[in-house]
């Protein structure tokens, strides 16, 4: 075992939580892919929606759209599909999002919860049309039929045709909606994001990287991914590069922001060790 993995390993089984070590040993391991849905699963409230901070960075137990990205995000990254819990995801959606405003990243009980500075601020509770369309993109992805996705999906391929984004995150869950499309207006759309993402808000386009942002590598994390065209081999190679040299002396890697507590940090660093882990392996770094 290469000494980045094998720290890395070591990190993940003391500090991840079980969701993250299913997921480490699912791509290092053979674990079985079913045992990651299931502990998703377990996040997901009666009303459809997922709490119980899946996403480190809000302490509550309640539904947010922010966790629903998190969690589809995570599905889709492992190329998993449940048309379950997907179907109830599109059921939260339904009553919170509007096709015409948007819908927020939390809602307004997270006040009631810790949550990191990012998220004190009332903007988090604004609704957002870039927020759903990464939601949209995630949920269709997932490849499941409910009457209220397919609307979604139309009216955010017209918002998409006519707005310029401005931020990494939004672009790179926008690409998912686009990944399962398959279109001439797709690949068209495909390119539109392609040009607005080197001047994006949130995004390090060169390495080395110093502070949050995220990297051609979140776009590309392996050599088949759906963006993979859209960057240089010089430049993956650099962030690669960049990615192995900031694994820390105990085998993780650090985030660069304030979370809400100290577990959240450790949560966190083992997210970020799972698919940084992942990614170097993937491209033949260990």
């Amino acid at each position: 075992m290469a000494p980045g993995l094998e720290k890395g390993t070591d990190f993940i089984w003391r500090n991840a939580r079980a969701l993250e070590r299913a997921v480490f040993e699912h791509r290092f391991g053979g674990g079985p892919a079913d045992r990651i849905v299931r502990i998703i699963g377990s996040y997901q409230n009666e009303d459809g929606g997922f709490g119980y901070a899946l996403e480190p960075d809000l302490r509550a137990p309640d539904s947010h759209p922010l966790f629903i990205e998190f969690g589809l995000k995570l599905l889709h990254d492992c190329g998993l599909r449940s048309p379950g819990i997907a179907t109830r995801v599109c059921d939260f959606l339904q009553r919170h999002a509007s096709l015409e405003d948007g819908i927020p990243a939390i809602l307004p009980t997270a006040r009631n919860y810790p949550r990191a500075p990012h998220w004190i601020v009332s903007t988090g509770e604004t609704p957002s049309l870039d927020r759903l369309i990464g939601l949209v993109g995630l949920a269709s992805w997932q490849g499941i039929e409910h009457p209220w996705l397919g609307p979604a999906v139309e009216a955010c391929v017209r918002l998409m045709a006519v707005t310029r984004f401005s931020d990494a995150h939004t672009i790179l869950t926008a690409f998912c909606l686009l990944e399962r499309l398959h279109s001439g207006t797709a690949e068209a759309l495909f390119e539109k994001l392609a040009r607005e993402l080197p001047t994006a808000g949130c995004y390090n386009a060169d390495a080395p990287v110093s502070g949050y942002g995220l990297t051609p590598l979140a776009f590309a994390p392996s050599p088949d991914s759906f963006c993979r065209r859209l960057f240089s081999n010089a430049q993956l190679e650099a962030h690669l590069d960049d990615l192995a040299a900031a694994q820390a002396e105990d085998g993780g890697w650090p985030i660069s922001w304030d979370p809400p507590s100290e577990m959240a940090r450790w949560e966190w660093r083992s997210i970020l060790t799972v698919n940084a882990l992942s990614t170097l392996r993937a491209y033949g770094r260990i």
